[in-house]
């Protein structure tokens, strides 16, 4: 098989070249609804959290797991897959790896017959408050275009819309 042709080389080929406002003003019902703009939102804070956190290899799923562990000590693993919003079976998945690389540990919970604690080890610790800053740095990046009522308005709406209680929802 032959390599496979960039999408807009087909647009280009099959006739006349597409103008740019022909393509935005009619692609303008995508552009506008939430879904492209959360998935764009998406990509570009998991390409800038890649750049920033290049060093420690952590992918997003294990920094929040690693992190939570560290913020909250000894929460049995399904606590943690609650705190985070992934369910068991992802979430032991994460802790495994972590646990592999010496980030957490695993112990058999007194509070419950079949639940493991989990807890963070001194490096483990040692990586996630180093890797808080840089959370702080990433945040800062990615929202550079907005004054800081701007910032503030987005992050009220988005905790509002996706019913998460924190320092900007708190009802």
């Amino acid at each position: 098989m032959g390599k496979k042709k960039d999408a807009t080389a087909n647009l280009q080929t099959a006739g006349p070249p597409v103008r740019e406002d022909v393509v935005r003003r009619r692609m303008m019902p995508i552009y506008n609804s939430i879904g492209y703009l959360t998935r764009r939102l998406e990509q570009r804070i998991t390409q800038e959290f890649e750049i920033d956190t290049g060093g420690t290899k952590l992918t997003r799923a294990q920094f929040v797991v690693l992190t939570v562990a560290t913020l909250i000590p000894d929460l049995e693993q399904a606590e943690l897959a609650q705190i985070v919003g992934y369910d068991r079976a992802t979430a032991g998945v994460v802790i495994g790896k972590l646990e592999a690389i010496g980030y957490i540990t695993r112990s058999r919970s007194s509070r419950s017959r079949r639940g493991y604690l989990v807890t963070a080890t001194p490096l483990g610790k040692e990586i996630a408050e180093g890797q808080l800053i840089v959370l702080e740095q990433l945040q800062s990046k990615i929202l550079v275009a907005l004054d800081d009522e701007e910032r503030l308005t987005l992050l009220r709406l988005l905790s509002k819309l996706l019913g998460v209680r924190n320092s900007y929802n708190m009802g």
